[in-house]
């Protein structure tokens, strides 16, 4: 019962977004105890738009922006600046696109859109996660699982921590 699961995904459903946020603060903690390893995070919310905020990925604008300044920075050295840069924020569009590593946007997405209007969503990808000790820092917490790929015991024992902070 207390031997770590390896690669596993699931989302939790909190009524506010300052509490998927706790959560993961909460998980951040259980990583530096060594309970398991946060491959990926994100907060994803659902006010009349799915908005995903990440905490590992570069989305493309953010590769673009980067791209933008390293090819500024090489333009500069061979005197194509402006060209240089517009080239840069093209490829460094398309590196941050290609990249998305972790959960895939698009099922955050598609689980964002079933959220409740106000709601948040916690996803997490965890790897070498003691089950036990995920439940006993779930027991402060009052939210249901959107979606999980943990075997059917390890869901029942978190759903029941989740209803216990209910």
């Amino acid at each position: 019962m207390n031997q770590p699961t390896t690669g596993d995904v699931f989302a939790l459903e909190f009524d506010d977004e300052l509490k998927a946020k706790e959560v993961l603060l909460a998980f951040l903690r259980l990583q530096k105890r060594k309970s398991l390893t946060l491959e990926d995070a994100a907060i994803v919310t659902n006010n009349r738009k799915v908005r995903i905020l990440q905490t590992r990925d570069m989305n493309p604008s953010q590769g673009a922006l980067t791209g933008s300044w390293f090819g500024l920075l090489a333009g500069m050295l061979f005197g194509y600046a402006l060209p240089a840069a517009l080239l840069g924020a093209a490829v460094g569009a398309l590196w941050a696109w290609r990249r998305d590593t972790g959960i895939p946007d698009g099922q955050m997405k598609e689980l964002g859109s079933s959220l409740r209007h106000g709601n948040a969503a916690a996803f997490f990808l965890v790897k070498d996660a003691y089950p036990t000790h995920l439940v006993h820092e779930l027991r402060r917490f009052d939210g249901q699982i959107l979606h999980t790929t943990f075997d059917p015991d390890t869901r029942a024992q978190l759903e029941e921590a989740l209803e216990y902070a209910a």
